[in-house]
């Protein structure tokens, strides 16, 4: 891949991504999952989408998550 058709061919991936790491968010905010098993999730959609294994696992934890959530509102 040249490093100009990059951009263009992760820009779908990162938006559904985007879309997904959102509704797992909502769903820790309200209790529908522990925030171990909705960061478990996005490693998982991390690891599908984009070939990372547990990179999400290591640099962000269940709390961090939360607490990111929460700041943003």
């Amino acid at each position: 891949m040249k490093p100009t058709e990059f951009g263009p061919a992760i820009e779908p991936k990162w938006q559904l991504a985007e879309r997904l790491v959102k509704e797992v968010r909502t769903a820790v905010e309200k209790q529908h999952l522990m925030p171990l098993d909705g960061a478990r999730v996005i490693s998982s959609i991390a690891a599908t989408l984009f070939g990372y294994d547990e990179f999400i696992l290591r640099e962000v934890s269940p709390e961090s998550l939360l607490a990111t959530a929460s700041a943003r509102r």
